[in-house]
């Protein structure tokens, strides 16, 4: 096992708090490097994954709520990608009024908006949007299970990766 520490109540906090910021983080502040490179390479890596199959509008705490809870567990990569998302959207949102004031026949800006959408390639089409989802979904919940993680390593003042165990060499039956 890991090296046992004195018991600090606000270790258990900081691991959970970093953990959510930064997947991984949590660990690294434990001293569990490894663990802390390859939660954070595997959970980040799923969720950029997801983002790129989808897009910009993966992130959608409007039209999809429980999926957007779910990747709001993996911290500051949903947060960048929900702020680059509102930026998108605001700035469609702009131009179908533009278009929609332009229009000859009379447009509404809702239809304006969609014709944005696909226009610009931001709209999600079936399966890939649920495809998109569920990665990106998946990664928050995933971290989820890593922010108990630490939490509970923290708690009970666990810091530093577990020794290799020694291998016993087998004992020789007597004869």
């Amino acid at each position: 096992m890991g090296k046992a520490k004195t018991s600090n109540p606000l270790m258990p906090v900081a691991a959970g708090l970093l953990a959510w910021l930064v997947p991984g983080a949590g660990h690294l502040y434990l001293r569990r490097t490894l663990r802390g490179i390859i939660i954070c390479l595997c959970i980040n890596g799923l969720f950029w994954a997801g983002v790129a199959v989808g897009g910009v509008f993966t992130v959608d705490p409007i039209g999809q709520r429980w999926w957007f809870a779910a990747q709001m567990c993996a911290g500051t990569s949903c947060g960048a990608a929900w702020y680059y998302q509102k930026r998108v959207h605001r700035n469609l949102l702009v131009q179908a009024d533009a278009l929609a004031a332009e229009s000859n026949r009379r447009v509404t800006p809702h239809e304006a908006y969609t014709r944005l959408l696909v226009k610009n390639n931001y709209d999600l089409n079936y399966p890939s949007d649920t495809v998109a989802r569920a990665y990106s979904g998946v990664a928050g919940m995933l971290n989820l299970l890593a922010i108990f993680d630490a939490v509970l390593l923290g708690a009970i003042g666990r810091l530093g990766e577990p020794p290799p165990e020694k291998k016993q060499p087998p004992k020789e039956r007597p004869r």
